[in-house]
């Protein structure tokens, strides 16, 4: 049984320095009534992230586990790979934010048009500013809600989720009724997605393992952003906060990959962790960016201690999967 938290220390630490950083007006002028309004308002702001995915070294290590070699992004081996001699492909991207993933597939004229969709209107305009620099004429991207976004049924080679199918509920029917309805006969799904913890209810293994690695890190690799606290421990969120901030946030990851296998035929898999680095990293990322040798060799450890974690554990919290569309079930 999944393990649940209200509301965690964590939450009022959280609180505090986003307080601290954004001030009163600015923080509570983002709260809204409704569960869409507070997800839009969760992504539609373009702000600077102290996440893990803004390690260079982090990124490199899922390239590493995604296409075997950590300078090859996942767009092109799969092109490379699997649609090397394709033409006239149509992808949708579905959750595209800024819109870098579609932006790096448009770059080879196997496609016809790869569309995007996204609630966040910031986002999609920015998309578009950048598609228009780098004159990709392949592109095109829509601001709207997908479950009510009318596409074209059997029309798409590949539907695309790039960390954005955990912020679905209802994962089996959304893949189903919504996704493969749009896919032609032998149409692929791609994800590179979270499928972790419903709403990252942290296991008390993951916790215990992670605060225990979080205490052998130097200091000065532990400093909170535009503060001068250092981060001392990871709390498991509070479901109360995370209903206020992004009611999308992982709402049905833990059945990503139980509905995809159920609806899907499995090209490939790989794992690639998450387990680990998204709790310990989280705020501190900006700590990591200089590439030197202490840095690395801190890295590194960290890595290495996720993939020892992994090998007890055995359920990877993140996963990159090329799908293939089998007959209706």
């Amino acid at each position: 049984m999944q393990q649940k938290t209200y509301i965690s220390v964590g939450d009022f630490i959280d609180l505090f320095y986003k307080i601290k950083e954004k001030g009163y007006a600015k923080l509570f002028s983002k709260l809204r009534f409704t569960e869409q309004a507070r997800t839009v308002s969760k992504w539609n702001n373009i702000t600077v992230s102290s996440d893990f995915w803004i390690i260079p070294q982090v990124r490199k290590r899922w390239n590493e586990k995604c296409t075997g070699n950590p300078n090859l992004e996942y767009e092109d081996y799969v092109m490379q790979k699997h649609f090397s001699q394709a033409k006239n492909l149509r992808m949708l991207s579905v959750g595209c934010g800024e819109g870098a993933r579609e932006r790096k597939f448009a770059e080879y004229d196997n496609f016809a048009i790869i569309e995007g969709i996204d609630i966040a209107p910031n986002l999609i305009q920015l998309s578009r500013e950048l598609a228009e620099k780098q004159k990709l004429s392949n592109i095109q991207y829509y601001v709207a809600d997908f479950e009510q976004f009318k596409f074209e049924q059997n029309a798409y080679d590949i539907i695309l989720f790039n960390s954005s199918l955990h912020h679905f509920d209802s994962i089996y029917q959304l893949l189903k009724t919504k996704i493969k309805p749009l896919l032609k006969e032998n149409g692929h799904l791609i994800i590179h997605e979270y499928v972790g913890p419903n709403r990252l209810q942290w296991t008390k293994l993951q916790l215990d393992f992670s605060n225990k690695l979080l205490q052998k890190i130097p200091n000065k690799f532990r400093i909170r952003r535009n503060s001068n606290s250092v981060k001392s421990k990871i709390y498991r969120p509070g479901l109360f906060r995370m209903l206020a901030i992004d009611p999308s946030e992982a709402i049905d990851s833990k059945s990503i990959i139980p509905s995809i296998h159920k609806l899907f035929s499995t090209v490939e898999e790989e794992n690639l962790g998450w387990n680990i680095t998204h709790l310990l990293l989280k705020d501190i990322a900006h700590n990591f960016l200089d590439d030197n040798k202490e840095t690395n060799e801190v890295l590194s450890y960290i890595f290495d201690q996720e993939d020892e974690f992994l090998k007890i554990n055995a359920e990877s919290d993140a996963v990159f999967g090329i799908y293939k569309k089998r007959d209706a079930i």
